[in-house]
């Protein structure tokens, strides 16, 4: 696996818990803490 430490995010947008679109870019300049998880089942 490549190590991206200190690498800028590529761009994306998903859906937040009320349905609403989110860009990473809305939160430039801001801290942001993204938390994946894989589905079990």
């Amino acid at each position: 696996m490549k190590n991206l430490t200190g690498q800028p995010a590529v761009p994306f947008t998903l859906l937040d818990s009320a349905g609403n679109t989110r860009c990473l870019e809305d939160y430039r300049g801001n801290w942001l803490l993204l938390m994946f998880h894989r589905h079990l089942g």
